[in-house]
Parts: structure tokens; C-alpha cells; sequence
């Protein structure tokens, strides 16, 4: 069983500004399918914990690239796992800015689960 900081801070790093290979994203799928977690569970992880925060840097010109501070990112999705009904329907109406950037790559990884 992964703990769940790990889950985000894998996930997470979809939205560095750097191209994901086939690797990295076996890599991330191993990871998930480790986790023991339902893909239900996963993508609600990846869309209501990790990609409030971390999708303004696939916007930015210059984003960040060599990871995210864990200790931030992890008090933050902590914050999020925590929120309620008001912050999912944020979520679900900023879906397609905040999954843009790394759609193609999240749908790949959950086929590989």
C-alpha cells in the first residue's frame, strides 16, 4: 500500500513543465496500481487534490520544471482532501483548464492500471 503524500506528489508531477516519456508514465501507473486504490479513488485524487494547485504552472510562462515543494504540496492537498461540495463543483466548472495540459497523458496512465 503507497500513502497517499506519495500518490500526490507522483501525480503531480504531470503538470511539470517538462515532456512525460513512456517511462515516467509506467513509472506513475505502477505507482497508482501499488496504491490499491480504485481508479474512482485515483481520479478523484488527481482532480480534486492535486490539480487545484498545481495546474497555473502548465499556464505560466515559465513553470516550474524540477518539482513542486513536497511540504507545500502535500499541506495543500491535505487542505483540499478536506473541502467540501463547494470546492468540487469548482473543480468539475475548471476541469478542461486545470487537465489540459496533461489529459492525454492521465487517460494513458489509467489504461495502464
Amino acid at each position: 500500500m503507497i500513502d497517499r503524500e506519495r500518490l500526490w506528489l507522483d501525480i503531480a508531477e504531470l503538470w511539470l513543465d517538462t515532456e512525460q516519456d513512456e517511462a515516467a508514465l509506467r513509472h506513475l501507473a505502477a505507482v497508482l496500481r501499488a496504491s490499491g486504490l480504485s481508479r474512482e479513488e485515483l481520479n478523484a485524487i488527481y482532480l480534486f487534490e492535486v490539480a487545484p494547485l498545481v495546474w497555473p504552472n502548465c499556464w505560466s510562462v515559465a513553470g516550474v520544471w524540477s518539482g513542486f515543494e513536497p511540504s507545500w504540496l502535500i499541506a495543500q492537498c491535505r487542505r483540499n482532501q478536506q473541502r467540501g461540495g463547494w470546492h468540487r463543483l469548482k473543480c468539475r466548472l475548471l476541469r478542461w483548464p486545470m487537465t489540459y495540459a496533461n489529459r492525454e497523458d492521465w487517460q494513458r496512465v489509467m489504461h495502464m492500471l
